[in-house]
């Protein structure tokens, strides 16, 4: 079975497949940011490293989500 792959089109609205990498991938990297801030911000309670986690996992997925390959490429220290 022979599939071709489509051109990526700029103002294209993504599939839903693609959403849910978009908000896995973001999830992931809200993950790591928000471990890296816990173990920066050391004598955290646990409320406070929780709510901390939360927010950077679900403003990273919704980033990437939304704004995709744009919101990838303006992360600086990525790169």
């Amino acid at each position: 079975m022979k599939t071709e792959s489509r051109p990526t089109l700029a103002g294209r609205k993504p599939d839903a497949f693609e959403m849910k990498v978009r908000l896995g991938c973001g999830a992931l990297l809200g993950l790591v940011v928000g471990l890296g801030m816990c173990v920066s911000l050391w004598p955290l309670s646990t409320l406070g490293a929780c709510m901390l986690m939360g927010f950077d996992i679900a403003a990273c997925a919704v980033c990437a989500a939304q704004f995709g390959d744009s919101f990838w490429s303006n992360l600086r220290w990525l790169q």
